[in-house]
């Protein structure tokens, strides 16, 4: 292999291959875009991170990546049709940009040589370096933005990455540094830091990738604290020919996704029921000139949806069309061409099934570009349905809000005893179902010797406990708080003896913090008795009793539930009572239809 520098003095495009790694969509499981990776093929086998550094060091920096972006371009005009109008992030470095022969050699002029435009390509700003000029660096991003480049800042949260370069450069994109995404399943920290970085990503309009995603574990904790897009070996490695995640890879990140969703709301209303019909054009079928044509003829049509054999592909807006047409060569540039081209190739595309809440969430989220286009709806098969506006989904999501907060148990902000009777009648019409009944055993006692704000304390432990193992109990298991001390979760399926298992061990466990030392080395407490008499109490523990579809009549009357629950939860308190410790119990009974 030839030495390095020798490698950097004769570094040309053509001694450089392009391979594409998928930045994933969370939501959808689709392809949201590609970075663009160089790889030397002289010096492959030795990794491209040195190649860079030699070349900082002997002032070939230009040249280096000059040489990268030619041949990224050149390799993405060569794809397919589809895929050539992809979006692509393309490195650059800071330098470079502020550097005057970047604008000559990367502008809609240079593009279009090789079949690309500026909707295409998002520029990644890779920080090695420090910036020492940030008001000319500043100006550099505004210089493209203002020409329809979207920016990416790379590694925020590490080295260089810091406030200062977010403040400067305006970027739409913020990806994650792979030292933050690494293990964050297991670092309470790092999780804290991603929930504050959502927020923050979130209120300056950008959306944050996370890069090097590589277990599902990572995933699952990324999607629960509001990441949306992530690129990483979970997905695919870099390849040469843009690769799309397997079906079973789209398969688990949809599952994840929509556990998430069906627990960001309380309230089971789907978008389903908002949508609206709406025009659609067939990919290829009108030209920008005629789309123009379309919506002066139709001064009421705010949008139309391109499909592909009922796949909804991208979306025309009005009010993009004519300003992406509007400016001094537009017009002329777009006329004749597909109105594919300007039209929203990433638009928000969700199932009919997703709940109204939880859509206007992440509705919220996209950027500031995109945030009143309407969302796009399918069915289970991916066929188009319709669109829902923004105005029709926050009136919904305001109005379902507001129900919920007048349901709500104001203790632990879990939904009460409307939306739980909801919750029951429509699961008890279903063939397999649990039903889990929890309480609190001695919390009188309790309440009265420590008082009732630590009382309130151990009703919030409960709501807690049994919030972050509700998944685990059933998937999509929805927890209520009825009142007082007594709580229910709603299971699609059979209940799990290891979730509820785990319930009570983590109650236990977590309980002892709401107790004196005293109290906690001699596992009782004492309190007065109706007759004014002082008794040792045990510690507090939680009783589960568990209802099962497999010991009940068809679609039995919910107050038959409440029934056998009463005298199965007498039964549950007595052996935790004997055991001293929190336990649950199933219903061996079955409970025939009545001849």
């Amino acid at each position: 292999m030839p030495r390095l520098t020798e490698l950097v003095q004769r570094i040309e495009a053509d001694s450089v291959r392009t391979a594409f790694q998928p930045i994933v969509n969370l939501l959808t499981g689709n392809v949201m875009a590609y970075e663009a990776l160089s790889r030397h093929v002289e010096a492959y086998d030795a990794g491209f991170e040195p190649l860079i550094e030699k070349a900082r060091q002997r002032n070939a920096t230009w040249e280096l990546e000059a040489a990268c972006r030619t041949a990224a371009m050149r390799a993405i005009g060569k794809l397919g049709e589809s895929l050539r109008h992809a979006r692509f992030f393309i490195n650059v470095s800071p330098g470079i940009l502020r550097d005057p022969r970047f604008r000559d050699s990367f502008n809609p002029r240079t593009l279009a040589a090789h079949g690309l435009d500026q909707s295409n390509l998002v520029i990644e700003i890779t920080e090695k370096e420090s910036i020492s000029d940030y008001e000319n660096f500043e100006a550099a991003i505004h210089h493209y933005i203002s020409r329809g480049f979207r920016v990416a800042l790379d590694d925020f949260g590490s080295g260089h990455s810091g406030l200062t370069t977010l403040i400067s450069a305006h970027p739409h994109f913020l990806k994650l540094d792979m030292e933050i995404t690494r293990d964050v399943d297991k670092r309470p920290y790092k999780q804290m830091l991603v929930r504050s970085l959502v927020g923050l990503a979130s209120n300056m309009n950008a959306s944050l990738i996370a890069e090097g995603v590589e277990t599902w574990a990572e995933l699952e904790t990324l999607v629960k604290l509001g990441i949306r897009y992530a690129q990483g070996f979970l997905f695919a490695k870099p390849q040469f020919e843009p690769p799309e995640p397997t079906d079973e890879v789209r398969r688990r990140v949809l599952e994840t996704s929509r556990r998430h969703q069906k627990r960001l709301s309380a309230i089971d209303e789907s978008v389903g029921r908002l949508v609206t019909g709406c025009e659609t054009f067939a990919r290829g079928e009108m030209t920008t000139e005629e789309a123009i044509a379309w919506f002066r003829e139709r001064p009421r049509a705010d949008h139309a949806v391109i499909v592909d054999a009922d796949q909804p592909q991208a979306l025309v807006t009005r009010e993009k069309l004519f300003q992406v047409t509007g400016w001094r060569y537009g017009y002329s540039l777009f006329e004749r061409r597909p109105v594919d081209l300007v039209a929203t190739g990433d638009p928000l595309i969700v199932q009919m099934d997703m709940h109204v809440i939880a859509l206007a969430r992440l509705a919220m989220d996209r950027l500031r570009e995109d945030l009143y286009d309407p969302i796009l709806v399918v069915d289970a098969n991916g066929a188009f349905q319709g669109t829902v506006t923004m105005k029709q989904l926050l009136q919904r999501s305001v109005e379902l809000e507001l129900q919920f907060a007048m349901d709500a148990n104001p203790l632990t902000n879990l939904p009460g005893n409307r939306t739980i009777q909801g919750w029951l009648g429509e699961t008890l019409e279903c063939s397999t179902y649990s039903v889990v009944y929890a309480d609190l055993d001695h919390f009188k006692e309790y309440n009265d010797a420590y008082g009732f704000t630590m009382g309130d304390e151990v009703i919030r432990l409960a709501a807690n406990v049994l919030r972050d193992h509700a998944e685990q109990l059933s998937p999509g298991a929805r927890l209520g708080h009825v009142g007082g001390d007594d709580f229910i979760v709603v299971c699609g399926d059979h209940a799990s003896a290891d979730g509820l298992k785990a319930v009570c061990e983590e109650f236990d466990r977590r309980k002892l913090e709401l107790f004196n030392a005293e109290d906690r080395d001699r596992g009782h407490y004492l309190a007065t008795n109706r007759n004014g008499a002082s008794v040792q109490v045990p510690l507090t523990t939680i009783s589960l009793a568990v209802i099962g579809s497999d010991k009940m009549t068809k679609a039995p009357h919910p107050a038959l539930l409440g029934q056998l629950a009463a005298g199965l939860k007498k039964r549950v308190k007595s052996e935790t009572k004997k055991r001293g410790r929190s336990g649950f119990i199933f219903e061996r009974r079955a409970y025939p239809i009545p001849g």
